[in-house]
Protein backbone atom coordinates (compact mmCIF):
# COMPACT_ATOMS: atom_id res chain seq x y z
CA UNK A 1 0.00 0.00 0.00
CA UNK A 2 1.38 3.48 -0.34
CA UNK A 3 1.96 5.55 1.98
CA UNK A 4 0.93 9.12 3.50
CA UNK A 5 4.25 10.76 1.63
CA UNK A 6 3.71 8.74 -1.32
CA UNK A 7 -0.06 10.08 -1.99
CA UNK A 8 1.00 13.08 -0.96
CA UNK A 9 3.69 12.88 -4.26
CA UNK A 10 1.03 11.43 -6.32
CA UNK A 11 -1.76 14.29 -5.42
CA UNK A 12 1.04 16.76 -5.96
CA UNK A 13 1.91 15.77 -9.45
CA UNK A 14 -2.17 15.07 -10.69
CA UNK A 15 -2.81 18.53 -9.26
CA UNK A 16 -0.12 19.69 -12.40
CA UNK A 17 0.65 23.05 -10.02
CA UNK A 18 0.39 24.07 -6.49
CA UNK A 19 -1.88 27.20 -7.42
CA UNK A 20 -5.32 27.12 -6.25
CA UNK A 21 -8.38 29.60 -6.85
CA UNK A 22 -10.64 29.97 -3.64
CA UNK A 23 -12.88 32.32 -5.61
CA UNK A 24 -17.08 31.76 -5.20
CA UNK A 25 -17.98 30.21 -8.29
CA UNK A 26 -21.40 31.05 -9.52
CA UNK A 27 -23.05 27.50 -8.18
CA UNK A 28 -21.93 29.16 -4.53
CA UNK A 29 -24.66 32.58 -5.22
CA UNK A 30 -27.45 30.47 -7.15
CA UNK A 31 -27.75 27.23 -4.75
CA UNK A 32 -31.42 26.02 -6.21
CA UNK A 33 -29.93 26.36 -9.78
CA UNK A 34 -26.73 24.58 -8.88
CA UNK A 35 -28.64 21.75 -7.36
CA UNK A 36 -30.96 21.50 -10.28
CA UNK A 37 -27.79 21.48 -12.51
CA UNK A 38 -26.09 18.55 -11.03
CA UNK A 39 -29.97 16.49 -10.92
CA UNK A 40 -29.38 16.63 -14.42
CA UNK A 41 -25.34 16.33 -14.47
CA UNK A 42 -25.34 14.11 -12.07
CA UNK A 43 -22.96 15.69 -9.95
CA UNK A 44 -22.60 14.53 -6.17
CA UNK A 45 -22.26 18.16 -4.32
CA UNK A 46 -22.45 17.58 -0.35
CA UNK A 47 -23.90 21.45 -0.42
CA UNK A 48 -27.25 19.73 -2.14
CA UNK A 49 -27.68 17.00 0.67
CA UNK A 50 -26.23 17.80 3.73
CA UNK A 51 -28.37 19.69 6.10
CA UNK A 52 -26.32 21.28 8.74
CA UNK A 53 -28.88 22.46 11.99
CA UNK A 54 -27.64 25.95 13.41
CA UNK A 55 -24.81 25.81 15.43
CA UNK A 56 -23.64 22.15 14.36
CA UNK A 57 -20.05 21.65 13.22
CA UNK A 58 -18.80 20.22 10.68
CA UNK A 59 -15.81 18.53 9.02
CA UNK A 60 -14.65 18.46 5.24
CA UNK A 61 -12.22 15.61 5.47
CA UNK A 62 -10.00 15.51 1.97
CA UNK A 63 -11.30 19.03 1.39
CA UNK A 64 -8.97 19.54 -1.51
CA UNK A 65 -9.16 22.81 -3.13
CA UNK A 66 -12.08 23.85 -0.20
CA UNK A 67 -14.99 24.90 -3.02
CA UNK A 68 -17.05 22.89 -0.74
CA UNK A 69 -15.71 24.25 2.74
CA UNK A 70 -15.67 27.87 1.69
CA UNK A 71 -19.46 27.93 0.23
CA UNK A 72 -20.42 26.53 3.91
CA UNK A 73 -18.19 28.78 5.81
CA UNK A 74 -19.56 31.84 4.01
CA UNK A 75 -23.11 30.59 4.91
CA UNK A 76 -22.26 30.90 8.21
CA UNK A 77 -21.27 26.95 9.45
CA UNK A 78 -18.63 26.04 11.62
CA UNK A 79 -16.73 24.42 9.09
CA UNK A 80 -13.08 22.47 9.87
CA UNK A 81 -11.42 20.62 7.07
CA UNK A 82 -8.75 18.09 6.50
CA UNK A 83 -6.14 17.77 3.95
CA UNK A 84 -3.35 16.12 2.59
CA UNK A 85 -1.32 18.52 0.37
CA UNK A 86 0.89 21.01 2.16
CA UNK A 87 0.50 23.75 -0.39
CA UNK A 88 -3.69 23.46 -0.36
CA UNK A 89 -3.74 24.07 3.68
CA UNK A 90 -1.29 26.72 3.86
CA UNK A 91 -3.31 28.63 1.11
CA UNK A 92 -6.58 28.01 3.35
CA UNK A 93 -5.14 29.04 6.38
CA UNK A 94 -4.32 32.08 5.22
CA UNK A 95 -7.58 32.61 3.68
CA UNK A 96 -8.90 32.68 7.16
CA UNK A 97 -10.32 28.79 7.03
CA UNK A 98 -9.59 26.04 9.33
CA UNK A 99 -8.05 23.32 7.65
CA UNK A 100 -5.70 20.84 9.30
CA UNK A 101 -2.73 19.05 7.28
CA UNK A 102 -2.74 15.29 7.54
CA UNK A 103 0.22 13.61 7.95
CA UNK A 104 -0.65 9.95 9.22
CA UNK A 105 -4.48 8.45 8.45
CA UNK A 106 -4.40 6.56 11.34
CA UNK A 107 -5.36 9.65 13.09
CA UNK A 108 -7.92 12.90 12.51
CA UNK A 109 -6.15 15.67 13.94
CA UNK A 110 -9.40 16.74 15.58
CA UNK A 111 -10.20 16.04 19.21
CA UNK A 112 -12.63 13.53 20.41
CA UNK A 113 -16.42 14.43 20.12
CA UNK A 114 -15.46 17.64 18.08
CA UNK A 115 -18.20 17.39 14.92
CA UNK A 116 -21.82 16.92 14.74
CA UNK A 117 -21.50 16.00 10.51
CA UNK A 118 -18.41 14.81 8.99
CA UNK A 119 -18.37 14.21 5.07
CA UNK A 120 -15.84 12.57 2.69
CA UNK A 121 -16.05 13.23 -0.48
CA UNK A 122 -14.26 10.72 -3.11
CA UNK A 123 -12.26 10.05 -0.27
CA UNK A 124 -12.68 6.90 1.53
CA UNK A 125 -11.67 4.87 -1.25
CA UNK A 126 -8.11 6.00 -0.90
CA UNK A 127 -7.11 5.03 2.72
CA UNK A 128 -5.60 2.20 3.52
CA UNK A 129 -6.87 0.87 6.18
CA UNK A 130 -10.76 1.48 6.53
CA UNK A 131 -11.11 0.10 9.46
CA UNK A 132 -8.77 2.13 11.87
CA UNK A 133 -10.41 5.16 9.79
CA UNK A 134 -13.63 4.08 10.86
CA UNK A 135 -12.75 4.27 14.32
CA UNK A 136 -11.15 7.38 14.11
CA UNK A 137 -14.02 8.85 12.19
CA UNK A 138 -16.37 7.51 15.21
CA UNK A 139 -13.95 9.15 17.42
CA UNK A 140 -14.54 12.51 16.25
CA UNK A 141 -18.23 12.65 15.79
CA UNK A 142 -20.57 13.25 18.71
CA UNK A 143 -23.26 10.19 19.57
CA UNK A 144 -26.11 10.78 16.63
CA UNK A 145 -23.68 12.52 14.19
CA UNK A 146 -23.85 12.17 10.93
CA UNK A 147 -21.51 11.10 8.31
CA UNK A 148 -21.51 11.11 4.70
CA UNK A 149 -19.34 9.29 2.44
CA UNK A 150 -19.39 8.95 -1.46
CA UNK A 151 -17.02 6.74 -3.30
CA UNK A 152 -17.07 5.11 -6.68
CA UNK A 153 -20.26 1.84 -6.66
CA UNK A 154 -18.41 -1.41 -7.33
CA UNK A 155 -21.98 -2.61 -8.06
CA UNK A 156 -22.64 -0.01 -10.78
CA UNK A 157 -24.24 -1.05 -13.99
CA UNK A 158 -21.38 0.90 -15.82
CA UNK A 159 -18.75 -0.85 -14.19
CA UNK A 160 -19.69 -3.98 -15.29
CA UNK A 161 -20.42 -2.60 -18.63
CA UNK A 162 -17.22 -1.01 -18.83
CA UNK A 163 -14.98 -3.51 -17.07
CA UNK A 164 -11.59 -2.81 -16.75
CA UNK A 165 -12.05 0.68 -18.49
CA UNK A 166 -14.17 1.52 -15.53
CA UNK A 167 -11.16 3.97 -14.29
CA UNK A 168 -13.73 6.49 -12.92
CA UNK A 169 -13.80 3.37 -10.28
CA UNK A 170 -10.38 1.45 -10.28
CA UNK A 171 -7.99 4.93 -10.56
CA UNK A 172 -4.86 3.32 -9.69
CA UNK A 173 -2.93 3.91 -7.83
CA UNK A 174 -4.78 6.06 -6.03
CA UNK A 175 -8.24 3.84 -5.39
CA UNK A 176 -6.84 1.13 -2.93
CA UNK A 177 -10.31 -0.36 -2.05
CA UNK A 178 -13.73 -0.73 -3.97
CA UNK A 179 -17.06 -0.44 -2.12
CA UNK A 180 -20.81 -1.27 -2.74
CA UNK A 181 -23.95 -0.51 0.06
CA UNK A 182 -23.35 -3.96 1.49
CA UNK A 183 -19.79 -3.48 2.36
CA UNK A 184 -19.56 -0.17 3.71
CA UNK A 185 -22.95 -1.03 5.51
CA UNK A 186 -20.67 -3.70 6.69
CA UNK A 187 -17.82 -1.94 7.60
CA UNK A 188 -19.59 0.45 9.08
CA UNK A 189 -21.89 -1.36 11.37
CA UNK A 190 -18.52 -2.97 12.76
CA UNK A 191 -17.49 0.34 14.28
CA UNK A 192 -20.68 1.79 15.52
CA UNK A 193 -22.56 3.55 13.10
CA UNK A 194 -26.03 2.43 10.97
CA UNK A 195 -27.22 3.15 7.67
CA UNK A 196 -29.76 5.98 7.50
CA UNK A 197 -30.15 6.54 3.85
CA UNK A 198 -27.98 5.06 0.65
CA UNK A 199 -28.34 6.23 -3.03
CA UNK A 200 -26.10 6.43 -6.26
CA UNK A 201 -25.73 8.55 -9.64
CA UNK A 202 -23.69 9.25 -12.38
CA UNK A 203 -21.37 11.95 -12.83
CA UNK A 204 -21.76 12.94 -16.64
CA UNK A 205 -17.63 13.51 -16.44
CA UNK A 206 -16.82 9.63 -14.99
CA UNK A 207 -19.22 8.36 -17.66
CA UNK A 208 -16.67 10.54 -20.51
CA UNK A 209 -13.68 9.98 -18.47
CA UNK A 210 -14.54 5.88 -19.29
CA UNK A 211 -15.31 6.11 -22.83
CA UNK A 212 -11.74 8.14 -22.98
CA UNK A 213 -10.41 4.81 -21.77
CA UNK A 214 -12.48 2.97 -24.39
CA UNK A 215 -11.67 5.02 -27.31
CA UNK A 216 -7.84 6.00 -26.46
CA UNK A 217 -6.40 2.97 -24.84
CA UNK A 218 -3.06 4.22 -25.26
CA UNK A 219 -3.50 7.84 -23.54
CA UNK A 220 -1.80 7.90 -19.90
CA UNK A 221 -3.13 11.02 -19.12
CA UNK A 222 -6.78 10.86 -19.96
CA UNK A 223 -7.77 13.31 -17.32
CA UNK A 224 -5.82 15.53 -19.35
CA UNK A 225 -6.58 14.73 -22.83
CA UNK A 226 -9.16 16.94 -24.21
CA UNK A 227 -11.04 15.04 -27.19
CA UNK A 228 -14.29 15.25 -29.21
CA UNK A 229 -15.74 14.14 -26.51
CA UNK A 230 -15.23 17.29 -24.46
CA UNK A 231 -16.84 19.49 -26.55
CA UNK A 232 -20.56 21.18 -25.05
CA UNK A 233 -22.71 19.26 -27.53
CA UNK A 234 -21.45 15.84 -27.19
CA UNK A 235 -21.34 16.79 -22.98
CA UNK A 236 -24.95 17.69 -23.40
CA UNK A 237 -25.96 14.45 -25.29
CA UNK A 238 -23.93 12.66 -22.53
CA UNK A 239 -26.20 13.99 -19.77
CA UNK A 240 -29.20 13.44 -21.73
CA UNK A 241 -28.18 9.76 -22.67
CA UNK A 242 -27.17 8.90 -19.03
CA UNK A 243 -30.42 9.79 -17.15
CA UNK A 244 -32.41 8.16 -20.01
CA UNK A 245 -30.28 5.17 -20.22
CA UNK A 246 -30.01 5.05 -16.23
CA UNK A 247 -33.76 5.01 -15.09
CA UNK A 248 -34.44 1.40 -15.00
CA UNK A 249 -30.85 0.51 -12.75
CA UNK A 250 -30.67 1.71 -9.11
CA UNK A 251 -26.90 1.03 -9.21
CA UNK A 252 -25.18 3.97 -10.45
CA UNK A 253 -21.88 4.84 -10.11
CA UNK A 254 -21.11 6.94 -7.60
CA UNK A 255 -22.54 5.79 -4.18
CA UNK A 256 -23.37 8.13 -1.58
CA UNK A 257 -24.13 6.67 2.15
CA UNK A 258 -25.17 8.50 5.34
CA UNK A 259 -24.29 7.05 8.61
CA UNK A 260 -25.15 7.73 12.03
CA UNK A 261 -22.97 7.47 15.05
CA UNK A 262 -24.86 5.43 17.79
CA UNK A 263 -24.52 5.60 21.68
CA UNK A 264 -22.60 3.56 23.41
Amino acid sequence: MPTEEQLATYYAAYAKDDRIDLTRSRGSRYPKLRKLLHRFSGDVDPRDFVIVPPGARVLDYGCGLAGYLADFHDRGVAISGAEIAGYVVEACQKNGFDVQQVKDFSSIPFPEEEFDIVYLMQVFEHLSDPHGFMQELNRILKTDGALYLAVPNASSIWCKLFGKNWVSGWYAPFHLFHYNRASLEALAEQHGFSVTKSWSRTPEPWFRLNLKACLYPQENQLDWAITWLDSRPVRLLSMIFLRIVELPFSERDCLVIELKKQGS
